[in-house]
């Protein structure tokens, strides 16, 4: 079997778009593959460092013993790997043959024409990843509105596999709810009625940036809001939007102090020691919700989509990983090679069952896993009724500024209201100053 590298790289840094930094070294003996490959023996991955990408990991080895292929696997931390593809990207030096995609990345990395279009390969995505997942790995976006100067007419093509089906769940108190509450009605009737059974009826994850935004989205789409319209005017401070911002800080009274500096981890533990009655968590938690030795409530969390608004939609937020082969790669057969492999419903299942996140339908309703992880149910509807954040090259930047005005309404700063206009404006005028 080919040795198995593992590279952990890890120093601060900070998501820009115009960020980069120096890459790793080309590696890539070419030579034949005892599965019939022509390409090299060896091909280079750019994976996340974390839940996302370690149950794949595990399984790497028999890739390797299967194919012949040797695996250089390269893990970063979540702002230095964008930065280290970013780089590799824009400058053409084919560093890495397989990347590893948040979807956010993936206006800049297919649309900026970094990545090779999967079909060039004969490769087509099936079926049976999540509509969603299938939609979110391609560009142009299938829905939504097109770049300024696209051509209107370009078909979708496939740049990347979904291999991470990630979406906003509501986990809930199923022991003290007897159902799923469907709207935020019901949800703020459900805190009302057992605020005394438990510390927190809502928990925010309120931290500036990312962390709000995305926790705040689905609040957004809920009530029928939206970034923009299909011709990339800034909706962000319609009456709809405003109403969604109220309510959310309106749950601020049932929520524990200091939201405005929480993240994922911190709602993970008030979640799992039995604190909170209900929040907005990526699936992932799951696991640690239903392992005895990390939470106080195994069996006692249930998983749904997150609430609507009375007359809105169930609208969670995706976010899922993708796998993608950079322009520049020398080794493009046995990348797409690795890719398919990884991807595969027996490779998805296995890694499900470590403690992965498939994007596969057939993986996500299995019933064996689901008997054993239940939060899978709730993410396979979650993919059914998920939406994207918007489809542009610019979304960092534009959820660094949505997320710092919401922060300061979540701290009193600023009123809902003077909270979105001051993003749309400052949103308006980015858009502006790159033609849209």
């Amino acid at each position: 079997m080919k040795k198995f590298k593992w590279l952990g790289v890890s120093f601060l840094s900070s998501l820009l778009i115009a960020a980069g930094c120096g890459g790793d070294d080309d590696s890539g003996a070419s030579g034949e593959s005892e599965s019939g490959s022509t390409e090299s023996e060896s091909i280079s991955v750019a994976m996340v460092a974390g839940a996302e990408s370690s149950s794949l990991k595990q399984l790497v080895p028999e890739f390797e013993e299967e194919t012949g292929i040797e695996v250089e696997w390269n893990e970063f931390d979540y702002n230095t790997l964008y930065e280290r593809i970013y780089n590799d990207l824009r400058t053409g030096t084919g560093t890495y043959d397989v990347i590893f995609a948040d979807d956010p990345w993936m206006p800049m990395f297919a649309g900026g024409g970094f990545l090779t279009p999967l079909d060039e390969l004969g490769y087509e995505l099936d079926e049976d990843f999540a509509k969603m997942s299938r939609e979110v790995s391609m560009w142009p976006a299938p829905s939504g509105p097109r770049l300024p100067d696209s051509d209107p007419d370009e078909e979708p093509r496939a740049y990347g596999i979904p291999q991470v089906g990630n979406v906003q769940l509501f986990f809930y108190r199923n022991d003290i709810l007897n159902e799923a509450p469907e709207t935020w009605s019901d949800l703020e009737a459900a805190i009302e009625e057992h605020q005394n059974e438990v510390d927190y009826g809502f928990v925010h994850r309120g931290a500036r940036g990312n962390a709000i935004a995305t926790n705040f989205n689905a609040f957004l789409w809920s009530h029928g809001a939206d970034f923009f319209d299909e011709d990339w005017n800034v909706t962000l401070d319609s009456p709809e939007a405003i109403e969604a911002l109220e309510f959310y800080i309106g749950m601020t009274e049932h929520a524990p102090d200091g939201i405005a500096n929480y993240n994922a981890d911190e709602i993970g533990r008030v979640m799992s020691k039995g604190e909170g009655l209900a929040s907005i968590v990526w699936p992932v938690w799951g696991e640690t919700m239903e392992d005895p030795e990390k939470s106080d409530v195994v069996g006692d969390i249930g998983y749904s989509l997150v609430p609507r608004a009375e007359n809105g939609d169930f609208s969670p937020m995706i976010g899922n990983w993708i796998l993608g082969i950079p322009q520049a790669s020398e080794n493009k057969e046995a990348a797409l090679e690795f890719m398919t492999w990884a991807s595969s419903e027996e490779s998805q299942k296995q890694m499900t069952k470590d403690g992965g996140l498939p994007s596969r339908t057939s993986v996500l309703t299995d019933p064996e896993l689901t008997e054993e992880k239940p939060y899978l149910e709730a993410v396979n509807e979650g993919l059914e009724n998920a939406n994207f954040r918007p489809r542009t090259p610019l979304y960092s930047e534009i959820e660094n500024i949505y997320g710092t005005y919401l922060n300061q309404a979540l701290t009193g700063d600023l009123t809902p209201e003077e909270a979105l206009t001051g993003a749309a404006e400052e949103i308006e005028a980015l858009m502006e100053d790159n033609g849209y």
